[in-house]
């Protein structure tokens, strides 16, 4: 498996700065989303991105699990270990998706046990898993595809925030799929409304 025995956590003073850099960029995006950030403050948060001292390389190779992951935990590390170095160990999307993450790399793992993960993210919405198999024998590259496209499209109904069903939502040109009640939270966090993009059914 890709990274496999390679890919470790990140020490307490390393998680520490990585986290001051996430609470950083979160603080700049919220202004941004709610259209209250000047250029100072952009430039504020960059001139405190420079003082923070990290091994980069390391940073892109260590296991980020998510940490909502809960029962998923150890489904998704299995996930990320099949990314190799450099292309970084992350999951970037919300935990309503994580059971559609675990089961499609269980499916896949039939397949193909050694087949590498190169991406996962959430993209206008929908869940991105860019994957390949690997070894010699290629009779089952179809199944795998239609596998992994069938994830994909299962995600653009599931509510990303809570695996309920959902609607492909909008909030000034961000997507996200969301469900009636996650669409409500959403607009009582300050950064503004969710729009179904297309009406809810009956």
């Amino acid at each position: 498996m890709a990274g496999e025995g390679e890919a470790s956590e990140l020490d307490g003073q390393e998680t520490a700065r990585w986290q001051a850099v996430g609470s950083a960029v979160r603080a700049l995006g919220e202004s941004l989303a709610s259209g209250q950030a000047m250029a100072d403050d952009v430039a504020a948060t960059f001139a405190q991105l420079r003082q923070i001292p990290l091994d980069h390389e390391r940073i892109l190779n260590a296991m980020h699990v998510p940490e909502d992951a809960e029962e998923y935990c150890e489904a998704l590390a299995i996930v990320l270990r099949r990314i190799p170095d450099g292309w970084g160990r992350w999951i970037g999307c919300d935990r309503g998706w994580y059971p559609i993450i675990t089961e499609l790399d269980a499916a896949l793992a039939q397949l193909f046990p050694d087949y590498e993960v190169h991406q996962i993210k959430e993209k206008y919405g929908t869940l991105r898993y860019y994957a390949a198999p690997c070894g010699l024998h290629r009779d089952h590259e179809d199944e795998f595809d239609r596998l992994v496209d069938e994830a994909e499209e299962q995600s653009a109904i599931t509510c990303e925030e809570c695996g309920a069903d959902g609607r492909l939502a909008e909030n000034h040109r961000w997507f996200k799929t969301l469900c009636s009640a996650c669409i409500e939270a959403e607009a009582g966090s300050g950064l503004g409304r969710y729009v179904p993009v297309e009406p809810w059914s009956s």
